[in-house]
């Protein structure tokens, strides 16, 4: 969990929805077991609006207008499949229970699901390990909200289970289309790469974000079953370029500048250990360490991130990913179309499904 979420929660207070219901959505966002995902339509080419005798459609619009329209169109998409998983898990579990009577008289989620609520001894426990991100308060003060908190990630993981459990039994399948993703131009021959091949999968994260790093290892897995055949691209987006997010991202440039191989172990040090976190400031002295693990030729390191090179790559990748449409980390790209994942076992799946035909 970030340590922005717990204080939202602990201080502002819970952060997440309240309703079982906003869980099934929300839990596929989470790391964990595969979700059943539905398939993805073909990309609409849509008639906007006119002007002066000239129709602007989809296709006519720029990258970035596409794809903030594909993002409205998936954030609606899986509000509504929440609703739908939620509905369709009622249905299954009532039935399976000798519940069910009619499809208007559906029992609660709440009734249907087994759920042990956090005991003390496992609230306090939580707390202990997470009070450092709470400074000034007493368990005391936030025990009710460190309870509210437990409950609803235990109610999210007992969904989760059971909804793994119907679809991958084959009982349970969600059939409804994703909107299909709009072709984009990502300028890859900016950014390091590995591997080798004519279809290209592109990531587009950050260190410091919590869910890149929850990622790497399906990364990794994928990188090895399809070796030989794909090639890999990394963008480095710092979601804050002036703190140490951005100064990670500049020791990323300037191992690239020592060699590919380089970078990559700087890449997968910079995962391996957080130095920090997205609120800490700018510190290139946080950041040494990782070109200490990842080997490289330090004084050489220094001199680069000294410089104003660094800073101007950082920059000029933003107006990049900025250009693409792309607000949040991780995001995938294959062949130009976005992949949207909901989980990070979910990536090796979408992106072979895709590849296939």
């Amino acid at each position: 969990m970030s340590s922005g979420l717990l204080v939202s929660v602990l201080i502002g207070g819970l952060g997440i929805g309240g309703a079982v219901g906003y869980m099934a959505g929300a839990t596929t966002k989470k790391a964990g077991a595969p979700t059943t995902s539905s398939s993805t339509a073909p990309a609409q080419n849509t008639a906007w609006f006119s002007y002066d005798g000239q129709t602007y459609d989809t296709a006519s619009l720029p990258s970035q207008v596409q794809s903030a329209i594909y993002q409205a169109d998936m954030e609606a998409h899986n509000q509504k499949l929440g609703m739908v998983r939620e509905f369709a898990m009622r249905i299954a579990l009532s039935k399976e229970q000798g519940k069910f009577t009619s499809l208007d008289k559906l029992p609660q989620l709440d009734t249907l699901l087994t759920f042990t609520p956090p005991t003390d001894a496992q609230a306090k426990e939580f707390f202990e390990q997470n009070k450092d991100k709470v400074q000034g308060m007493s368990y005391e003060q936030i025990a009710p909200r460190i309870k509210e908190f437990m409950a609803q990630q235990g109610k999210m993981q007992t969904f989760q289970k059971e909804w793994d459990r119907l679809t991958k039994s084959g009982k349970l399948k969600i059939l409804a289309q994703e909107p299909g993703s709009p072709s984009v131009n990502i300028p890859v021959e900016m950014f390091p790469s590995r591997g080798a091949g004519s279809d290209v999968l592109v990531e587009i994260s950050d260190y410091l974000c919590p869910h890149c790093a929850e990622v790497q290892p399906e990364i990794k897995k994928l990188e090895e079953k399809l070796k030989g055949k794909i090639k890999f691209v990394q963008i480095n987006f710092a979601l804050r370029p002036t703190q140490l997010s951005g100064a990670i991202a500049e020791g990323a440039f300037c191992a690239s500048k020592q060699n590919n191989e380089a970078f990559w172990k700087y890449h997968d040090a910079a995962f391996a250990k957080p130095v920090g976190t997205m609120n800490d400031a700018y510190d290139v002295a946080k950041v040494k360490p990782i070109a200490e693990a990842a080997g490289l030729n330090v004084a050489d390191w220094e001199a680069c991130m000294k410089t104003q090179e660094p800073k101007e790559f950082v920059k000029k990748t933003q107006e990049v990913v900025n250009d693409l449409g792309v607000t949040g980390t991780p995001t995938f790209f294959l062949n130009n179309q976005r992949v949207n994942i909901h989980s990070p076992a979910e990536l090796s799946q979408l992106v072979e499904s895709r590849l296939a035909g």
